[in-house]
């Protein structure tokens, strides 16, 4: 019987499986792939700050103009820093924008030539603030708290916060003001809450203590008492003594914020941020002379203003931030004159600003300094704003 399984040739000793090898798959022949440049990232955008100081009817016109003169000359759009800080007439400009108004919106409203897609602003800038002149105040001393803590407290209350409890308390009316923002922070969805980008800090004065008091900073009031809203806050820190009332707010009563610190630019020294964009009505780096004693008292308080606010700006430079400074030049004051409150120079007064605002910034952001804020140097402007 012949055996089943296969004999082994004589050649290849042992039986061996036998595995044949896979065919090499094919393999299509390409062409390398052609690499194209990747863009680099952009940078970061730096953090940024606006600073809005006081300066009434015409201070905000002129405002208005060198924010114009801002986006041009930095390329960005104001509404969409990270803080605005705003101080009396500042302060509604601070609201405006942290709810999303943008500076042509403002400023077309404020020209009379809003457009129907504009938002709505129920405010008439010729007649809401009451005019050039203040109603007559009363009598009395307006905080004779202020007065007593002063005389207790002589190192915590500046004479100038004195002075205003001093002064009789005003009969103007700002209610416009609280009724224009209030409206509009009600439309663009801010009626219960504070805007958050960029986030309004509104200065007041506390009409008792004679200390600074900011709104929006935190989420709590200044006192840990529930935040005020956007428009009581904005009325309280518009509140210039023996011209209008002081605001009452819960258990504590305010007045403006400019009675303390024309601008409150200070308070961003220890702030995260890096850029400052200080814009000051009230200050003069660049100063003329008046001959009239009136001129000559508007000019010296504009020195003071002045001092304060060129302190403040080098000490935020000196802990590295980059900040332009704008103030009003001579062609500015010339045009404003010597009542910031005259609502009729307004839209003189905003185009000009819009000019002489736009060199400033141009020549501060292409200088050295601006890259490097400590070589700003101490003395800038100082001896013009002592001239």
């Amino acid at each position: 019987m012949s055996d089943p399984r296969p004999k082994s040739s004589p050649s290849s000793g042992a039986s061996k499986p036998t595995n044949p090898k896979p065919d090499k798959p094919q393999v299509a022949k390409t062409k390398p792939a052609r690499l194209h440049s990747v863009a680099p990232m952009p940078p970061a955008r730096p953090s940024r700050a606006i600073v809005l100081g006081s300066g009434g009817v015409l201070g905000f016109a002129w405002m208005l103009g060198a924010l114009g003169a801002l986006e041009v000359e930095a390329e960005f759009r104001a509404h969409e820093v990270d803080i605005i800080v705003g101080t009396s007439a500042g302060s509604v400009g601070a609201a405006l924008l942290s709810c999303g108004i943008t500076v042509d919106q403002i400023r077309r409203h404020h020209q009379g030539v809003a457009l129907p897609t504009d938002p709505p602003i129920a405010f008439d800038h010729d007649a809401a603030t009451g005019g050039g002149l203040p109603r007559r105040p009363g009598v009395l001393p307006g905080s004779p708290q202020l007065l007593l803590n002063a005389v207790r407290h002589p190192r915590r209350v500046r004479p100038i916060v004195t002075l205003s409890g001093v002064l009789p308390a005003g009969r103007g009316t700002l209610r416009p003001v609280t009724e224009m923002v209030s409206a509009v922070a009600a439309d663009q969805g801010f009626d219960t809450t504070w805007p958050n980008s960029p986030r309004p800090w509104i200065a007041a004065s506390d009409y008792t203590t004679g200390q600074r008091v900011l709104f929006g900073r935190d989420d709590l009031g200044p006192f840990g008492d529930p935040q005020v809203s956007l428009s009581d806050a904005v009325t309280a820190s518009c509140s210039i003594p023996a011209w209008y009332p002081p605001v009452q707010l819960g258990s504590h009563t305010f007045i403006d914020g400019g009675a303390i610190s024309n601008a409150s630019v200070d308070i961003l020294a220890d702030v995260d941020v890096d850029e400052v964009y200080v814009f000051a009505p009230m200050a003069s780096v660049n100063i003329d002379r008046r001959r009239s004693p009136v001129g000559r008292i508007e000019r010296a308080v504009r020195r003071s203003v002045t001092r304060g606010v060129l302190s403040d700006v080098e000490a935020l430079r000196a802990s590295g931030k980059r900040v332009a400074l704008v103030t009003p030049e001579p062609t500015d004051l010339e045009v404003i004159g010597l009542n910031l409150m005259n609502p009729r120079r307004r839209s003189e007064v905003l185009e000009v600003a819009k000019q002489t605002a736009s060199i400033q910034l141009r020549q501060q952001l292409a200088a050295r300094s601006w890259s490097n804020p400590r070589e700003a140097g101490a003395g800038f402007g100082r001896g013009s704003a002592r001239a």
